[in-house]
């Protein structure tokens, strides 16, 4: 990945996000630090230069937050989703319920499988200024929504006092209709006054009740790590989280079933030494993946452990789980970028085992789109689904599969054969191949007749490359083609609209599919030409 895609995300700006989140670890001496820092620019752009993984996220910085304040009055009825054309089945339905201009940003989606008309959304929210997580619950197959808040982390470094804010959603259901919510919670404190600065971080997982319908008022903290300090004299950060999902069993009768785990990357900030984090020991300025489960609501979660092996510079983790009730995780390393390697880490005898070669190579060099800003380095994050023994990850690539190198991205599916690690790569949008053209925030799902849809955005229809479609592909021979693929969303839309500076378009947008064999699409969307919100539609081809 560039880092000058980087220096123009929030991510860069703030960059809140990335260093917010930790683990249980003590802290060390001081001495062990990098620093001391003589502010907070000098400690992000030391932070860009050592670690070679990408970070993600946002957080609105106070003085756009105003300047997107300034819209307010300018919302519409347009958003209103109780017309009449929302009120028809499988049109465009918006999700979110208020009335606000606020961005809603990166989607988790899952559908309840003890329930096909039980499906939830989960999305990053600004609508409280700093970003936090709602989640929308439809009980009709979409045709109608909820709107309600996830409760916030709290912070066992500092008495668990509220964190600031949370990003990163992640959605599952068991096969009873038992939700879990997993989020990555931090604090942005800048006490300019004594120079002070607080970016803890933890991951957190909250149980959901009543097929979705509502959750738990206690987080349960996975991981937790202090990072904060004063500038030009103790400042103490010595690792940083990013990104949790969380994937749950609801295989019946698996020996698992029921067992929810969350997984994360771990960023470990010492020049020379390592850090630990439960059971793992993470390489000095090093990135790897992390895991940690519960086998029911009641039971306690295990401490971390180390899930990419020996690579040194993983980041960007999905998990699958067969149906013998075995997770597979898949991730990207980035020790030669641009060229990325994606590899399967699969859980055998309670130990991660990383696949012998990586099920996927390619190369990703970002959008490059002179009209759009928002960070894309997500694009090339797995997004996957399983069907049987196989697991389909798609991604965004200007090279996979030992095909040639194309200007702009395209969306790419690698099938892995979950009984002996074989993979293949294909091509998964149709329109000509380095038509400067740009696929990204690719996700895959399988229905339970085997048929593997894949949702992305797509610019291939706007003669200025300017506005985007979500797009669905869908493939009857295993992920071999897509000839049936089209744009779900009825208005085109500029995704630079609705967040200041286009600095933020969400991390990825998840694809689900339900026991019933039914697609589902939530996304993303500036139709109103104000403000993002979300919506969706429910797939039928």
């Amino acid at each position: 990945m560039r880092l000058a895609e980087y220096q123009r995300s929030l991510y860069w700006k703030l960059f809140a996000v990335a260093i917010l989140l930790s683990t249980a670890a003590p802290l060390r001496a001081q001495t062990a630090q990098p620093g001391p820092f003589k502010d907070y620019p000098s400690f992000v752009k030391w932070m860009q230069k050592n670690h070679k993984a990408p970070f993600n996220g946002a957080v609105v910085p106070r003085t756009e937050a105003k300047t997107l304040q300034s819209v307010q009055s300018r919302t519409h009825a347009f958003d209103d989703g109780n017309d009449a054309a929302a009120a028809k089945a499988f049109q465009n339905v918006k999700v979110n319920q208020d009335r606000n201009p606020w961005a809603k940003a990166g989607t988790a989606s899952a559908v309840d499988p003890s329930n096909a008309k039980n499906w939830v959304v989960m999305s990053n929210d600004f609508r409280e200024n700093l970003n936090h997580l709602f989640y929308h619950v439809s009980t009709d197959r979409g045709k109608t929504w909820t709107d309600d808040a996830l409760v916030g982390g709290a912070d066992p470094n500092i008495g668990y006092i509220p964190l600031t804010f949370q990003v990163n959603p992640g959605f599952s259901f068991d096969d009873a209709g038992n939700s879990y919510l997993s989020v990555l919670s931090g604090n942005e404190i800048e006490d300019f006054n004594n120079n002070y600065l607080n970016l803890d971080s933890e991951v957190d997982e909250v149980q959901g009740f009543a097929h979705g319908t509502y959750s738990d008022i206690y987080p349960t903290l996975i991981d937790a790590q202090s990072c904060s300090g004063t500038f030009g004299a103790a400042f103490v950060c010595d690792g940083t989280l990013s990104q949790p999902g969380n994937s749950t069993d609801a295989n019946n009768g698996s020996p698992n079933a029921g067992t929810n785990y969350v997984y994360y990357t771990f960023f470990c900030n010492l020049p020379s030494t390592s850090c630990t984090d439960g059971t793992a020991t993470i390489p000095p300025f090093g990135s790897v993946i992390l895991e940690s489960h519960a086998s029911s609501p009641e039971a306690g979660y295990t401490a971390p452990a180390l899930v990419s092996g020996s690579h040194a510079n993983a980041q960007f983790s999905n998990m699958v789980i067969d149906p013998s009730g075995t997770p597979h995780i898949f991730f990207d390393e980035f020790t030669n970028t641009p060229q990325i390697q994606m590899w399967e880490s699969t859980l055998v005898g309670g130990v991660w085992t990383v696949s012998k070669n990586p099920v996927a190579r390619f190369v990703y060099n970002g959008l490059g789109n002179p009209n759009w800003g928002f960070s894309d380095s997500g694009a090339a994050a797995p997004g996957c689904g399983i069907h049987d023994y196989t697991a389909y990850c798609a991604f965004s690539a200007n090279q996979a599969g030992g095909g040639g190198f194309v200007a702009t991205p395209s969306v790419y599916l690698a099938s892995v054969d979950l009984k002996n690690g074989n993979s293949r790569i294909a091509r998964v949008n149709d329109d000509r191949m380095n038509d400067m053209k740009d696929h990204f925030f690719a996700w895959a799902t399988a229905t339970p007749n085997g048929e593997v849809y894949v949702g992305w955005y797509d610019d291939r229809n706007d003669p200025s490359n300017t506005n985007v479609q979500y797009f669905v592909g869908k493939s009857c021979d295993g992920g071999r083609t897509f000839p049936i693929q089209k744009a779900v969303n009825d208005v085109p839309f500029n995704p630079c609209t609705g967040f200041p500076g286009c600095g933020y378009f969400g991390d990825y947008t998840q694809l689900a599919s339900g026991p019933d064999g039914v697609v589902h699409a939530a996304w993303n969307d500036t139709r109103d030409g104000v403000s993002m919100q979300l919506w969706s539609q429910t797939i039928l081809f």
